[in-house]
């Protein structure tokens, strides 16, 4: 199996802040629900955005784990699913929570 592919950064890339999100809610909050209860004590708080965000951070390790193994491809996933969650992110602050920037 070759670690250099641009689907398995991509893969890695929208997993891994799932991942931290997961846990956030198994180690902090799971006397509560995870789908219906957790989301609106989110965004209700209005911390939904900054909590996608402090989740999204792990991909910065990921990123330089591949880069200095010269996995530029798996690197190019990673950076790509970065992307998309800051487009998440946006989305969360802008329209869920309603906040502005």
């Amino acid at each position: 199996m070759s670690w250099d592919g641009f689907l398995l950064g991509l893969g890695l890339g929208l997993f891994t802040p799932f991942f931290f999100f997961f846990c956030y809610w198994l180690f902090v909050h799971s006397y509560m629900g995870f789908i219906p209860d957790f989301f609106k004590y989110l965004s209700i708080g209005k911390v939904m955005g900054p909590v996608i965000s402090l989740c999204v951070f792990p991909n910065l390790g990921l990123f330089f784990l591949f880069i200095n193994r010269y996995h530029i491809k798996s690197g190019k996933g990673i950076i790509l699913a970065t992307f998309l969650y800051a487009g998440l992110i946006l989305y969360v602050r802008l329209v869920i929570e309603n906040t502005g920037i």
